[in-house]
């Protein structure tokens, strides 16, 4: 079997996601579009070669035909297969785990996967929102079809439907924030606990930022308004240099008063956009391209949605098992922060020693950068890819949880090509 490698990984900056979002005058088109336009451009690649085009996202999936619009939209060749994935927060390290797997047994030569997310909109933030008043989002542009509305037939029925899943459990199952609140109570994780584990995402974020640590998977977007004005969007927008613990823990909580999640240690809804260029390393090497990382296994696991932030730690011992590798072999680990009380938890039940804690978001996380749904998987292979370039080491891990009760995780490794 071949072994497929991740050639590139560019993303965009993470914004905000709303009207206080650097991102609210554009549409998630604006944001995807320049990336296939950029990894194509930078890698010196003929359009014509690529096979397929995988985009993952959460709030924006079954909206549209995404990945086939994106590719018009930027140009690119009518032969160029797309497909849309939604696996909720894992949404883009699925296109990028897929890619490599598709790669790997010879169904395509060259796929590019990422994610894509705008938070709640198909297009701009509407003035009215924008000027604090709840607004419908706009969607793409075009002719209304007329609607007009046809009687039932004289024999309907109305039929007895199953109940939804969810519905018999406890409703607030598909609520991501009652779910954090579970994890703390079931496995007394403390708010001390996740509101330092927050500190840290943002100190090392901002740390991140300051050394240019992102400078080579970022590309800024460039934002044209009607008016003449211009501006371009560099930076991620969440990372915060204010913070300290006393701040953080005088928030007050956001589910009930008692309770340990606050908007300080869970993540912020986000935008942005990510894409990854994936080949088999034959054809890397052909090509004089230099691969962040080779593919080299990954796990999925189902846990109890009660408690959806458990999956990681499921996800990475199954991975474990399988390589038969153990956590202090990862010079590098990325966890999606999408509450500190999953980070928390993961160290405890793996009982990760201060060594392999202090692999473990080197350069923030989530909770500081951003979580843009289906586009944070592969913001985590990328950087996970670029931290081994600049720093050394060979193995990297990527995990994260997913709404109704998932996690995924993926092995990779730096090699001398």
């Amino acid at each position: 079997m071949r072994e497929a490698v991740v050639v590139d990984g560019v993303r965009t900056p993470f914004g905000r996601a709303g009207r206080r979002g650097v991102f609210r005058a554009i549409s998630h088109v604006d944001l995807m579009v320049p990336l296939l336009k950029e990894i194509v451009r930078r890698n010196k690649l003929d359009a014509n070669d690529i096979d397929e085009v995988h985009v993952g996202s959460v709030h924006l999936a079954s909206r549209s035909t995404k990945a086939r619009t994106y590719l018009f939209e930027a140009g690119l060749p009518e032969c160029i297969w797309g497909t849309d994935v939604n696996t909720q927060c894992a949404s883009a390290l699925q296109t990028t785990v897929e890619a490599c797997q598709c790669v790997a047994c010879g169904g395509a030569d060259i796929v590019l996967a990422g994610g894509i997310e705008t938070m709640d909109r198909l297009g701009v933030v509407p003035p009215e929102e924008a000027a604090g008043k709840p607004a419908p989002a706009r969607v793409f542009p075009g002719p209304v079809p007329e609607v007009t509305d046809t009687p039932y037939p004289s024999d309907w029925k109305d039929a007895e439907l199953l109940p939804w899943w969810h519905q018999l459990r406890d409703p607030r199952i598909m609520n991501m924030l009652w779910t954090a609140e579970n994890l703390h109570s079931q496995f007394g994780i403390t708010r001390k606990e996740a509101d330092e584990w927050s500190l840290r995402s943002q100190l090392a974020a901002v740390a991140a930022q300051d050394a240019g640590n992102f400078d080579g998977e970022i590309m800024p977007v460039a934002i044209r308004y009607k008016d003449g004005s211009s501006e371009t969007i560099a930076k991620d927008q969440g990372p915060r240099r204010e913070t300290n613990l006393e701040a953080l823990s005088q928030l007050r909580p956001i589910m009930k008063e008692d309770g340990f999640v606050t908007a300080g240690n869970s993540c912020p809804r986000n935008d942005g956009a990510t894409l990854a260029l994936i080949t088999t390393k034959e054809i890397a090497t052909e090509r004089g391209w230099k691969p962040l990382l080779t593919y080299r296994h990954s796990a999925t696991v189902g846990v109890d949605p009660n408690v959806m932030g458990v999956g990681p730690r499921w996800a990475t011992e199954k991975l474990l098992n399988r390589t038969g590798m153990k956590l202090e072999d990862f010079d590098v680990i990325e966890i999606n922060e999408a509450f500190a009380c999953v980070i928390n938890y993961w160290i405890r039940e793996l009982g990760a020693s201060d060594k392999v804690v202090e692999r473990i978001n080197r350069w923030g996380g989530a909770i500081a950068l951003g979580h843009p749904l289906g586009a944070s998987g592969a913001r985590l292979v990328m950087t996970a890819g670029y931290q081994l370039r600049a720093n050394g080491g060979r193995w990297a891990l990527t995990t994260l949880c997913q709404g109704s009760g998932m996690g995924y995780a993926a092995a990779w490794e730096r090699e001398d090509y």
